[in-house]
């Protein structure tokens, strides 16, 4: 098996008897256009992915991370991967990320079908300034619905063989430059040398790879013998996991400390160089007991490298004295090392990349959850901001005639006698004036909002204010309160408003418990020592699913009579504090409201 991407390059230094081989000092040449400025440690962390998953172990996992990373590194809003299926002939879509359902079915194109059939066909890759106006691109609604504008395909290869080509879409119109081609195109032909590993890896576990790999030492460079070490961190030493031409009994219990003196073996891991040694029986460095134990020749010793980790090394030796080692012999036995490393780290690492997997799936959701939340704010800031100067007109065109009748009504009670049946009637349309003008106060604030007046406040002794105001309703409706708040910080705000605030927000709670319940009260500082945090807890009858997206929508109200401006107010108020307000809620057992305002407030 071959890897795309060379794991590490050597040059030979001839040292008495021995050959070291030390990594050259290779410096990345840095591209830059006129439209791309590549980021260095984006573009090594992708080819050390790449490299990483060349071995093609867990296919779909890897075929995931690729368009993931790619996608990420591109910066391009989709990313897809299509695969040939050479029974059929026809090029199938096999992983993407970012696109909808509609677009996960199974898709397949013949070749030379579409800009991917053409890709595959020309072996050549293709960029496209807008899919809209491109004749070859087929899914033009697909790319209205999506959003897509400008596309890079490039060819997956293996020894000029077409077996997939790799799509990156942006959302607005893009020229990729030589350097995003040339990006692409590496990702494309480690995504092919994963695919062509994958028919034998993703069916083996990681014990029968390794053997594999000894005995791809044997049977193609010629050794006799071959065995594996792996690093044991926990007891700083090497152990021999798996041996091929060697007894199974002779290597059990073998362990070397991770020390260059103990051992060549030692001594090739830490320096992450190989080794080759022409007469074993006369080198220092080689350890007696293993000497002894295998009756080492002629050995060669290659360090397990995995993103420049070293994970073991793989000992290789002749039995009969006297057989000569070449350089091409070494980079035999490199080859397979290298295919072992991959398989060693693959194995350790596949529940990290499912990890990452998962992450990356949260973060998806997390993102446009807050995105949607986003969208629900501007929205209801749009609202606020045209229902507001509609309830300016009405409230002041309201309040006028209001302020007539209410005069009119005071002189007719003057008038009568007190025993007039017409009393208690003109009391009743006297205390409905007065609530009608309650409403008016209440739609005047909410379309004039005064700014906050900053002062520092403490904020739990205006809590108690407000639950001594709230007291006797409290006691009437057999509501227990417990205070669970610990102390906080004075911090900026306007005083009154955010009474105001609070006060909606308390009698909200108790309206929510009329049979009687547990109002429970909680702040604290946030973690980050940046909020204040405070909650108001109640066990009443919650808020039906329906109604919570629109809960702090002006005139929304689940109230008999209810104005729907309590809540509105309250959210305005808290947004003109820098801060926010969330709700959590749990039908037929409660609704907790939680605050958290700024501890530093900017002006």
């Amino acid at each position: 098996m071959k890897i795309g991407i060379p794991f590490f390059m050597m040059e030979c230094l001839f040292k008495g008897d021995v050959f070291v081989y030390d990594e050259p000092n290779i410096k990345t040449k840095r591209m830059m256009t006129k439209n791309h400025r590549p980021n260095a440690a984006e573009i090594n962390a992708l080819l050390e992915i790449s490299k990483a998953i060349s071995s093609g172990l867990y296919l779909e996992d890897v075929l995931r991370l690729i368009v993931t990373v790619t996608a990420n590194v591109m910066s391009s809003k989709i990313c897809s991967l299509w695969i040939l299926d050479e029974k059929d002939q026809r090029l199938k879509l096999k992983a993407t990320q970012s696109i909808s359902e509609e677009y996960l079915k199974e898709r397949s194109l013949s070749i030379g079908e579409g800009v991917v059939g053409h890709v595959a066909l020309d072996n050549k890759p293709m960029a496209i300034a807008n899919v809209l106006q491109e004749p070859l691109f087929k899914e033009k609604e697909l790319a209205r619905r999506e959003g897509l504008v400008s596309m890079l395909s490039v060819p997956m290869c293996i020894k000029e063989k077409v077996i997939g080509v790799i799509n990156c879409y942006t959302s607005s119109p893009r020229s990729f430059s030589k350097m995003e081609e040339e990006l692409l195109s590496t990702v494309a032909n480690q995504a092919a040398i994963c695919i062509e590993n994958s028919g034998l890896m993703e069916t083996l576990d990681i014990d029968e790879i390794l053997r594999l790999v000894l005995e791809g030492v044997i049977k193609h460079t010629g050794f006799d013998r071959a065995r594996l070490y792996l690093i044991n961190e926990k007891r700083n030493a090497l152990e021999c996991k798996m041996a091929v031409g060697v007894d199974v009994e002779k290597i059990e219990g073998i362990e070397i400390p991770l020390d260059p003196e103990a051992s060549v073996v030692s001594r090739s891991v830490i320096e992450k160089k190989p080794y080759i040694i022409p007469d074993a029986r006369m080198d220092p460095r080689v350890n007696r007991v293993l000497k002894e134990k295998f009756n080492l020749h002629s050995l060669v010793v290659i360090p397990l490298l995995a993103k420049e980790k070293a994970l073991g090394v793989i000992a290789a030796d002749h039995i009969e004295p006297g057989r000569t080692l070449t350089q091409e012999t070494l980079d035999s036995v490199m080859t397979f090392a290298q295919q072992a490393g991959l398989a060693i780290q693959n194995a350790s690492m596949y529940q990290e990349l499912k990890n990452f997997s998962r992450q990356m799936e949260e973060k998806i959701q997390k993102t446009t959850a807050d995105l949607r939340k986003t969208e629900a704010q501007l929205i209801r800031s749009e609202k606020l901001a045209a229902l507001g100067q509609l309830a300016a007109g009405i409230a002041h065109e309201i309040r006028n005639p209001l302020t007539s009748i209410n005069i009119l009504i005071h002189s007719l009670r003057e008038r009568l006698p007190s025993d007039n049946v017409q009393q208690e009637d003109l009391k009743v349309i006297e205390e409905e004036i007065h609530r009608m003008n309650e409403i008016v106060d209440q739609f005047l604030r909410f379309a004039k909002p005064a700014p906050p007046f900053l002062e520092k406040t403490e904020v739990l002794s205006m809590i108690e204010e407000i639950l001594q105001l709230l007291r006797p309703q409290i006691e009437k409706q057999h509501i227990t309160v417990e205070n669970e708040a610990q102390p906080l910080p004075m911090i900026l705000m306007d005083r009154e408003q955010m009474k105001q605030a609070m006060l909606n927000l308390l009698l909200n709670a108790i309206q929510a418990m009329p049979q009687g319940g547990q109002l429970t009260l909680k702040g604290r500082n946030s973690k980050d020592g940046q909020w204040i945090q405070l909650s108001i807890e109640d066990t009443g009858t919650g808020i039906s699913p329906e109604d919570i997206d629109k809960l702090f929508d002006p005139f929304f109200s689940t109230k008999e009579g209810g104005v729907g401006l309590g809540l509105s107010i309250t959210h305005r108020i808290i947004d003109q504090h820098h801060g926010k307000i969330e709700v959590i809620n749990a039908p037929e057992k409660g609704t907790i409201f939680t605050v958290w305002l700024p501890i530093h407030y900017e002006r």
